[in-house]
């Protein structure tokens, strides 16, 4: 009977801790969301979190004057070609280190490894020169090659984990049916490793989406800015209508919290079945 109070006791203390971390999480987000609704005034005079108008010309002003339609488009448009761009390259490569001759040369695999321990700072300037060689800068093409580079080493250790812990028995039946190895790679391997890819195509998204530092060496122009170079234009010109600025907020923390919530199970299974082991 102790034994059972304890566990128990144990499981409310858990629960009530995790209670707490859950809200200190949420509350920001939902306070952001309903500021985006307020006025100045009701911001700073209204402990309130629900607002009392909901004010959706901050949305307009903010989509409109802020030029967070063109922001939102350029954003989404860099981080689908980067994720499509990396799963293209990182798929036929982790397979090939996984279950071709390549795996039989971890040297290469390691050369290619080593490219995740350079964080983007440690090779800035030479990108830039090397981007305004071939006149790239303030092209978004410049942007989407600069962010495939440095995320290609995890890209490809992440789906070659994977495709490792896939049984080769499958690839030997594929070939014995005469697929080939093209064949058991796109007809068997690619279809079995698709929780592998929509984690992937996660990790590369909301990278690419929240990316900053590469978007501000690269984007001059203020009509190429992506959503995090715009925002941070837009609150420093709008500094007395911290409404409009809220609503630029949520127009950037939107995309990433839906894409994470509509493709959650594929991600947490794409990690705990092939990235990690």
């Amino acid at each position: 009977m102790m034994f059972k109070q304890s566990i128990r006791n144990y499981q409310i203390t858990v629960f009530s801790v995790l209670a707490i971390f859950t809200a200190a999480t949420v509350l920001p987000f939902l306070w952001v969301i309903a500021s985006a609704f307020k006025s100045d005034a009701e911001i700073f005079g209204s402990a309130s979190l629900i607002p009392k108008s909901w004010n959706w010309v901050n949305f307009y002003t903010a989509w409109t004057d802020g030029k967070f339609g063109v922001y939102f488009w350029n954003s989404l448009l860099i981080a689908v070609s980067v994720t499509v761009i990396l799963a293209a390259i990182a798929c036929p490569a982790g397979y090939a280190f996984a279950k071709m001759k390549l795996r039989k040369h971890p040297f290469v695999f390691y050369i290619i490894l080593f490219g995740m321990t350079m964080p983007a700072q440690s090779v800035i300037i030479p990108l830039f020169y090397q981007l305004k060689s071939y006149g790239l800068i303030d092209h978004k093409l410049g942007l989407i090659i600069a962010e495939v580079g440095l995320e290609v080493p995890f890209a490809i250790y992440l789906m070659r984990n994977f495709f490792r812990d896939l049984p080769d028995e499958l690839i030997e039946a594929a070939v014995i049916d005469g697929a080939g190895t093209w064949g058991a790679f796109r007809r068997v391997m690619l279809p079995l490793s698709k929780p592998g890819v929509l984690a992937l195509s996660v990790f590369s998204f909301l990278g690419s989406w929240n990316e900053f530092l590469l978007s501000l060496l690269v984007l001059v122009s203020n009509d190429s800015r992506t959503i995090p170079l715009g925002l941070v234009r837009f609150s420093s010109l709008h500094t007395s209508d911290y409404g409009v600025v809220f609503a630029g907020v949520v127009f950037a923390f939107i995309p990433s919290m839906l894409i994470y919530i509509l493709l959650q199970k594929s991600f947490v299974r794409g990690i705990s079945s092939g990235s990690l082991k």
